[in-house]
Protein backbone atom coordinates (compact mmCIF):
# COMPACT_ATOMS: atom_id res chain seq x y z
CA UNK A 1 0.00 0.00 0.00
CA UNK A 2 1.42 3.34 -1.04
CA UNK A 3 1.82 6.00 1.58
CA UNK A 4 -0.68 8.83 1.56
CA UNK A 5 1.78 11.40 0.20
CA UNK A 6 3.33 9.17 -2.45
CA UNK A 7 -0.03 7.87 -3.67
CA UNK A 8 -1.38 11.41 -3.97
CA UNK A 9 1.67 12.59 -5.93
CA UNK A 10 1.48 9.64 -8.32
CA UNK A 11 -2.22 10.17 -9.03
CA UNK A 12 -1.96 13.94 -9.44
CA UNK A 13 1.21 13.95 -11.55
CA UNK A 14 0.04 10.94 -13.55
CA UNK A 15 -3.34 12.56 -14.30
CA UNK A 16 -1.70 15.79 -15.46
CA UNK A 17 0.92 13.96 -17.53
CA UNK A 18 -1.60 11.74 -19.31
CA UNK A 19 -3.88 14.70 -20.01
CA UNK A 20 -1.02 16.76 -21.45
CA UNK A 21 0.12 13.80 -23.54
CA UNK A 22 -3.43 13.56 -24.88
CA UNK A 23 -3.35 17.24 -25.76
CA UNK A 24 -0.18 16.85 -27.84
CA UNK A 25 -1.59 13.73 -29.49
CA UNK A 26 -4.78 15.57 -30.41
CA UNK A 27 -2.87 18.53 -31.85
CA UNK A 28 -0.70 16.22 -33.92
CA UNK A 29 -3.18 13.67 -35.24
CA UNK A 30 -6.48 15.55 -34.98
CA UNK A 31 -5.50 19.16 -35.65
CA UNK A 32 -8.85 19.93 -37.30
CA UNK A 33 -10.51 19.63 -33.86
CA UNK A 34 -8.36 22.38 -32.34
CA UNK A 35 -9.59 25.42 -34.24
CA UNK A 36 -11.26 28.76 -33.58
CA UNK A 37 -14.35 27.57 -35.41
CA UNK A 38 -17.49 27.26 -33.27
CA UNK A 39 -15.69 28.48 -30.14
CA UNK A 40 -19.01 29.69 -28.76
CA UNK A 41 -20.72 26.33 -29.25
CA UNK A 42 -17.76 24.51 -27.80
CA UNK A 43 -17.82 26.77 -24.76
CA UNK A 44 -21.51 26.04 -24.13
CA UNK A 45 -21.03 22.28 -24.30
CA UNK A 46 -17.85 22.41 -22.23
CA UNK A 47 -19.63 24.39 -19.51
CA UNK A 48 -22.46 21.85 -19.46
CA UNK A 49 -20.08 18.92 -19.21
CA UNK A 50 -17.89 20.67 -16.63
CA UNK A 51 -20.80 21.63 -14.40
CA UNK A 52 -22.36 18.17 -14.52
CA UNK A 53 -19.04 16.52 -13.68
CA UNK A 54 -18.30 19.02 -10.90
CA UNK A 55 -21.71 18.30 -9.34
CA UNK A 56 -21.06 14.56 -9.58
CA UNK A 57 -17.63 14.89 -7.95
CA UNK A 58 -19.00 17.10 -5.18
CA UNK A 59 -21.83 14.64 -4.52
CA UNK A 60 -19.51 11.66 -4.21
CA UNK A 61 -16.99 13.54 -2.05
CA UNK A 62 -19.74 14.62 0.35
CA UNK A 63 -21.06 11.05 0.59
CA UNK A 64 -17.70 9.37 1.23
CA UNK A 65 -16.60 12.08 3.65
CA UNK A 66 -19.88 11.74 5.56
CA UNK A 67 -19.39 7.97 5.77
CA UNK A 68 -15.81 8.46 6.94
CA UNK A 69 -16.87 10.87 9.68
CA UNK A 70 -19.72 8.58 10.77
CA UNK A 71 -17.29 5.66 11.00
CA UNK A 72 -15.06 7.77 13.25
CA UNK A 73 -17.99 8.68 15.49
CA UNK A 74 -19.00 5.02 15.72
CA UNK A 75 -15.50 4.01 16.79
CA UNK A 76 -15.39 6.82 19.34
CA UNK A 77 -18.75 5.69 20.66
CA UNK A 78 -17.46 2.13 21.04
CA UNK A 79 -14.40 3.34 22.93
CA UNK A 80 -16.64 5.44 25.18
CA UNK A 81 -18.80 2.39 25.99
CA UNK A 82 -15.68 0.39 26.85
CA UNK A 83 -14.45 3.18 29.10
CA UNK A 84 -17.84 3.36 30.83
CA UNK A 85 -17.90 -0.39 31.38
CA UNK A 86 -14.39 -0.36 32.84
CA UNK A 87 -15.29 2.54 35.14
CA UNK A 88 -18.57 0.96 36.30
CA UNK A 89 -16.71 -2.25 37.11
CA UNK A 90 -15.44 -0.41 40.19
CA UNK A 91 -18.91 -0.98 41.72
CA UNK A 92 -18.21 -4.71 42.06
CA UNK A 93 -15.81 -6.62 44.34
CA UNK A 94 -12.12 -6.19 43.54
CA UNK A 95 -11.70 -9.64 42.02
CA UNK A 96 -14.72 -9.19 39.76
CA UNK A 97 -13.66 -5.66 38.86
CA UNK A 98 -10.18 -6.77 37.81
CA UNK A 99 -11.53 -9.68 35.77
CA UNK A 100 -14.03 -7.47 33.93
CA UNK A 101 -11.42 -4.82 33.19
CA UNK A 102 -9.02 -7.45 31.88
CA UNK A 103 -11.70 -8.76 29.52
CA UNK A 104 -12.42 -5.20 28.35
CA UNK A 105 -8.72 -4.47 27.82
CA UNK A 106 -8.26 -7.70 25.86
CA UNK A 107 -11.19 -6.88 23.61
CA UNK A 108 -9.90 -3.36 22.95
CA UNK A 109 -6.47 -4.75 22.11
CA UNK A 110 -7.84 -7.32 19.66
CA UNK A 111 -9.98 -4.68 17.95
CA UNK A 112 -6.98 -2.37 17.50
CA UNK A 113 -4.82 -5.27 16.30
CA UNK A 114 -6.29 -8.23 14.39
CA UNK A 115 -9.69 -6.71 13.69
CA UNK A 116 -8.30 -3.45 12.31
CA UNK A 117 -6.41 -5.57 9.80
CA UNK A 118 -9.37 -7.76 8.82
CA UNK A 119 -11.61 -4.69 8.45
CA UNK A 120 -9.42 -3.69 5.52
CA UNK A 121 -11.27 -6.49 3.69
CA UNK A 122 -14.59 -5.74 5.37
CA UNK A 123 -14.39 -8.74 7.71
CA UNK A 124 -14.64 -9.19 11.47
CA UNK A 125 -11.81 -10.82 13.38
CA UNK A 126 -12.66 -14.15 15.04
CA UNK A 127 -10.21 -13.23 17.81
CA UNK A 128 -12.02 -9.97 18.54
CA UNK A 129 -15.40 -11.72 18.32
CA UNK A 130 -14.32 -14.24 20.96
CA UNK A 131 -12.98 -11.46 23.18
CA UNK A 132 -16.33 -9.67 22.87
CA UNK A 133 -18.24 -12.82 23.81
CA UNK A 134 -16.01 -13.28 26.86
CA UNK A 135 -17.12 -9.88 28.16
CA UNK A 136 -20.72 -11.00 27.89
CA UNK A 137 -19.85 -14.31 29.55
CA UNK A 138 -18.48 -12.48 32.58
CA UNK A 139 -21.72 -10.53 33.01
CA UNK A 140 -23.82 -13.67 32.45
CA UNK A 141 -22.17 -15.32 35.44
CA UNK A 142 -22.11 -12.18 37.59
CA UNK A 143 -24.54 -12.18 40.51
CA UNK A 144 -24.85 -8.66 41.95
CA UNK A 145 -25.31 -8.38 45.69
CA UNK A 146 -27.11 -5.40 47.20
CA UNK A 147 -28.74 -2.32 45.74
CA UNK A 148 -25.45 -0.70 44.74
CA UNK A 149 -24.16 -3.65 42.71
CA UNK A 150 -27.57 -4.18 41.11
CA UNK A 151 -27.58 -0.55 39.96
CA UNK A 152 -24.08 -0.87 38.47
CA UNK A 153 -25.02 -4.20 36.89
CA UNK A 154 -28.11 -2.76 35.20
CA UNK A 155 -26.15 0.22 33.90
CA UNK A 156 -23.36 -2.04 32.65
CA UNK A 157 -25.76 -4.28 30.73
CA UNK A 158 -27.21 -1.20 29.02
CA UNK A 159 -23.72 -0.04 28.09
CA UNK A 160 -22.81 -3.52 26.87
CA UNK A 161 -25.81 -3.56 24.53
CA UNK A 162 -24.77 -0.16 23.19
CA UNK A 163 -21.25 -1.52 22.72
CA UNK A 164 -22.65 -4.37 20.64
CA UNK A 165 -24.55 -1.90 18.49
CA UNK A 166 -21.43 0.21 17.94
CA UNK A 167 -19.47 -2.91 17.04
CA UNK A 168 -22.03 -4.03 14.45
CA UNK A 169 -22.19 -0.58 12.86
CA UNK A 170 -18.39 -0.34 12.76
CA UNK A 171 -18.11 -3.67 10.96
CA UNK A 172 -20.83 -2.73 8.50
CA UNK A 173 -19.13 0.60 7.84
CA UNK A 174 -15.86 -1.17 7.05
CA UNK A 175 -17.61 -2.83 4.09
CA UNK A 176 -18.71 0.48 2.58
CA UNK A 177 -17.25 1.33 -0.80
CA UNK A 178 -17.98 3.37 -3.89
CA UNK A 179 -19.84 1.04 -6.30
CA UNK A 180 -18.03 0.01 -9.48
CA UNK A 181 -20.63 1.69 -11.78
CA UNK A 182 -20.01 4.96 -9.92
CA UNK A 183 -16.26 4.62 -10.41
CA UNK A 184 -16.80 3.99 -14.12
CA UNK A 185 -18.95 7.11 -14.30
CA UNK A 186 -16.33 9.17 -12.45
CA UNK A 187 -13.52 7.99 -14.72
CA UNK A 188 -15.60 8.45 -17.87
CA UNK A 189 -16.49 11.96 -16.73
CA UNK A 190 -12.81 12.70 -16.17
CA UNK A 191 -11.88 11.55 -19.68
CA UNK A 192 -14.74 13.46 -21.33
CA UNK A 193 -14.06 16.65 -19.41
CA UNK A 194 -10.35 16.61 -20.23
CA UNK A 195 -11.09 15.86 -23.89
CA UNK A 196 -13.26 18.97 -24.14
CA UNK A 197 -10.33 21.08 -22.93
CA UNK A 198 -8.40 19.95 -26.03
CA UNK A 199 -10.88 21.57 -28.41
CA UNK A 200 -10.02 25.20 -27.65
CA UNK A 201 -7.16 27.06 -29.27
CA UNK A 202 -5.22 29.40 -26.99
CA UNK A 203 -2.80 32.19 -27.81
CA UNK A 204 0.16 29.96 -26.92
CA UNK A 205 0.68 26.24 -26.55
CA UNK A 206 2.16 26.77 -23.08
CA UNK A 207 -1.09 28.34 -21.88
CA UNK A 208 -3.05 25.38 -23.19
CA UNK A 209 -0.69 22.91 -21.54
CA UNK A 210 -0.88 24.68 -18.18
CA UNK A 211 -4.66 24.87 -18.36
CA UNK A 212 -5.15 21.21 -19.27
CA UNK A 213 -2.57 20.07 -16.71
CA UNK A 214 -4.16 22.12 -13.93
CA UNK A 215 -7.66 20.77 -14.58
CA UNK A 216 -6.37 17.19 -14.75
CA UNK A 217 -4.23 17.54 -11.61
CA UNK A 218 -7.05 19.01 -9.54
CA UNK A 219 -9.55 16.43 -10.76
CA UNK A 220 -7.05 13.64 -10.15
CA UNK A 221 -6.56 14.84 -6.59
CA UNK A 222 -10.32 14.76 -5.97
CA UNK A 223 -10.52 11.22 -7.39
CA UNK A 224 -7.64 10.19 -5.14
CA UNK A 225 -9.44 11.70 -2.17
CA UNK A 226 -12.57 9.67 -2.97
CA UNK A 227 -10.51 6.51 -3.30
CA UNK A 228 -8.66 7.14 -0.03
CA UNK A 229 -11.81 7.89 1.98
CA UNK A 230 -14.06 5.12 0.67
CA UNK A 231 -12.59 2.59 3.15
CA UNK A 232 -12.56 4.29 6.59
CA UNK A 233 -10.44 1.60 8.26
CA UNK A 234 -7.94 0.86 5.50
CA UNK A 235 -5.67 2.54 3.02
CA UNK A 236 -3.56 5.66 3.16
CA UNK A 237 -6.22 7.72 4.94
CA UNK A 238 -7.89 5.78 7.73
CA UNK A 239 -9.27 6.06 11.23
CA UNK A 240 -6.67 5.38 13.89
CA UNK A 241 -7.10 2.50 16.37
CA UNK A 242 -5.13 4.44 18.99
CA UNK A 243 -8.17 5.12 21.28
CA UNK A 244 -8.69 1.36 21.61
CA UNK A 245 -5.02 0.89 22.45
CA UNK A 246 -5.31 3.54 25.14
CA UNK A 247 -8.15 1.60 26.76
CA UNK A 248 -6.09 -1.58 26.55
CA UNK A 249 -3.06 0.04 28.17
CA UNK A 250 -5.12 1.75 30.86
CA UNK A 251 -6.97 -1.32 32.11
CA UNK A 252 -4.50 -4.12 31.47
CA UNK A 253 -1.77 -2.59 33.61
CA UNK A 254 0.58 -2.07 30.66
CA UNK A 255 2.11 1.37 29.98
Amino acid sequence: MLSSGLGCVIIVVGSASIAIAGLFATRRWLPWLVTHDDEGSKGVFFNMVGVLYAVLLAFVVVIVWGDFVDAGHTSQGEVTRLSNLARDAAGFPDETRDRLRERIATYAETVAGPEWETMADGDASPVAARAYERIWAEYYTLEPSGVKQEAFYGESIARLNELGENRRVRLLTSRATVPTPMWLLLLAGFVITIFWTYLFRTSTLATHVVGVGSVAALTGFVLYLIYALQHPFAGAVKISPEPFLEIARLYSGRT
